[in-house]
């Protein structure tokens, strides 16, 4: 029933009772889809990189594309480390991992976008559409997740 991911991160297979393991099996499946569309998407926008703009436009997507899937993770991680907390503080973490996610990404953004050898739009328009994908692929696996709410349906109580 239990199983360690390759994420560090517990699974499951069981009846989620505690708010702890809802938690924790909402954090693992947000990472998995974030990470997964976050790399799709980046491929994506390399290569409309490359076409707009050759090696620049590349390394400009690559590395937009990598900032913005590590900062998508920012969330997840936020969400694990309150598990043992209430789920308003675990909700706060998760909008503040969101607001987090923005504020690197526009500081980043700042500060990368007159870097030599990288092309401003390809940098801004990758971070911008991970960003939006990630976050979306992110609520994605939120709402699909099916968790028992409720007694264990094996104990005496239900």
């Amino acid at each position: 029933m239990w199983r360690w991911d390759r994420w560090g991160t517990v699974e499951y297979d069981g009846p989620a009772l505690g708010q702890a393991q809802v938690v924790r099996r909402l954090s693992g499946s947000m990472a998995r889809g974030a990470a997964l569309v976050g790399a799709a998407t980046t491929v994506v926008c390399a290569v409309g990189g490359v076409v707009a703009a050759g090696v620049p436009g590349l390394s400009a997507a690559a590395l937009g594309g990598l900032l913005a899937t590590g900062s998508a993770l920012l969330t997840p991680v936020l969400m694990l480390r309150t598990t043992h907390l209430e789920p308003g503080a675990v909700m706060l973490a998760a909008f503040g991992g969101l607001a987090m996610k923005a504020i690197i990404l526009l500081l980043a953004l700042f500060t990368l976008g007159g870097a030599p050898g990288l092309h401003r739009m390809s940098l801004a328009v990758t971070m911008l559409v991970v960003f939006i994908a990630t976050t979306a692929a992110e609520a994605w696996a939120g709402q699909k997740l099916q968790i028992l709410i409720g007694t264990d349906p094996g104990s005496t109580d239900a």
